[in-house]
């Protein structure tokens, strides 16, 4: 029997690579950052929240992580500079970025970006300007953007995208004495950042404080190509960690091909 050639074509399941490609939206507060230090190291931490890693430094669960920050958020005043300075300053964190990430890729075991939607106004605010040296379409940008998820994902790599949330704008009502409609905030919470994230990562996943339980909450939302989706989507789980995430995702690993 003639075996057929499939030249470039590798079987289903041949890839034995164990990583995860997440967004975390939250609040500020709900334990988006805690979870993502609990994934395996060395963890490359972009840090573009000002003081988002306060609290967590001295936190005994981490003391024995080998956990390597760069802060790029001490140069995200831009908003206080002149006009003509704005473009220059967000171009310098971009090269900061620009020049940490393949260090990232050849190092860590797991990046996370926090906030993903601070990178993304930054990117935005240094190339799609009319006062930026190199302006770039949004279609250029958005293909920028991908690459960092393909670049992670060949590299083996977790990625934790951490992303703020922000108030919708719509229809609020019906004015009684012009029967038009009345817009305003919604009060429904989306996701700020690049639009395509939820769609190009593995799984998305919603953090939030439950003050009646006394615990930090997450779940899994509409998007999750890992694991049993149908079982999955929808869950909320109490305290959950990365390695517990990662059992769920990859039912037949074990721990130690987390590390962990």
């Amino acid at each position: 029997m003639t075996t057929a050639d499939w030249g470039a074509f590798a079987q289903l399941g041949a890839d034995e690579t164990r990583s995860i490609i997440a967004s975390s939206q939250g609040i500020g507060g709900a334990g988006k950052t805690h979870f993502w230090l609990t994934a395996p190291d060395p963890i490359a931490y972009f840090l573009f929240d000002p003081g988002g890693l306060k609290g967590l430094s001295d936190n005994p669960l981490f003391k024995e992580k080998d956990i390597r920050v760069i802060d790029l958020s001490k140069k995200l005043d831009y908003g206080r500079l002149p006009r003509e300075q704005r473009v220059a300053r967000a171009i310098e964190v971009m090269q900061g970025f620009e020049e940490a990430w393949p260090i990232a890729l050849n190092l860590a075991r797991t990046a996370v970006i926090d906030k993903e939607d601070i990178l993304w106004e930054t990117l935005r605010y240094a190339h799609d300007e009319v006062d930026s040296p190199t302006p770039k379409n949004f279609y250029e940008l958005n293909m920028q953007y991908r690459g960092l998820i393909v670049q992670a994902e060949a590299a083996g790599m977790n990625l934790g995208l951490i992303r703020g949330l922000k108030d919708t704008w719509g229809v609020t009502g019906v004015s009684r004495q012009t029967g038009a409609p009345q817009m305003g905030f919604t009060g429904v919470m989306k996701p700020r950042g690049q639009k395509e994230v939820t769609e190009l990562v593995q799984v998305n996943l919603e953090h939030r404080w439950d003050d009646e339980d006394r615990a930090f909450k997450v779940k899994i939302l509409e998007k999750c190509r890992l694991g049993n989706a149908v079982d999955l989507m929808g869950k909320e789980f109490a305290d959950l960690d990365f390695l517990t995430l990662a059992m769920l995702l990859y039912p037949d690993s074990s721990p130690e091909d987390w590390g962990l």
